[in-house]
């Protein structure tokens, strides 16, 4: 299969699976699934179509050390969820997983995909946005997910061309900024 048709297709059913599922608590905990499993997978389909066995290993070592950092994190902090269903609330696993299979996309095929590029970090923030909808993190334990995600994939992810994602503080806040060059 066509590797852009593949992230089209792909993109379209993350983009139209979140939409047709959120509403109420439950709802926003499976949009939460669907998209901390759909990028990698997408991430994974993406590889694989590139014939990419380079990528599928480092995508790998990014998914797993995002993981294993995460439940380190939760079994070491103790931060309740906010409907206290368990002490495990922080860092945010969905979160980070989404970021880790976004910023592996970015940083290994950036100008390739940079079409699709600003929606999956917008699919992998709006896992973020899903897991506090679905009163299962606070907005720290998502921000710090994301961090996690995007750190370790960055650290493991060699580029084969690409554009770039940054944060950067303002008095304010934070300012997203991609750039991507032509």
């Amino acid at each position: 299969m066509n590797f852009k048709i593949l992230l089209t297709l792909s993109a379209l059913s993350l983009g139209v699976s979140p939409a047709a599922l959120a509403g109420g608590t439950n709802n926003w905990g499976t949009t939460s699934d669907v998209l901390a499993l759909g990028l990698p997978a997408l991430a994974a389909g993406a590889a694989w179509a590139q014939n990419d066995t380079e990528g599928i290993k480092e995508l790998t070592y990014s998914l797993g050390s995002t993981y294993a950092a995460a439940m380190v994190l939760k079994k070491s902090i103790h931060s309740t969820r906010p409907d206290g269903s368990d002490n495990e609330g922080f860092p945010s696993g969905h979160t980070a997983l989404a970021f880790a299979a976004a910023r592996f996309m970015d940083k290994r095929y950036g100008a390739e995909i940079a079409n699709f590029t600003p929606w999956m970090y917008v699919a992998a923030g709006l896992t973020g946005v899903a897991r506090v909808q679905a009163n299962q993190h606070h907005w720290q334990d998502v921000l710090a997910g994301g961090a996690l995600g995007y750190v370790t994939a960055n650290y493991l992810t060699e580029p084969v061309k690409g554009g770039q994602l940054s944060l950067l503080p303002t008095p304010g806040g934070i300012i997203l900024a991609w750039r991507h060059s032509y």
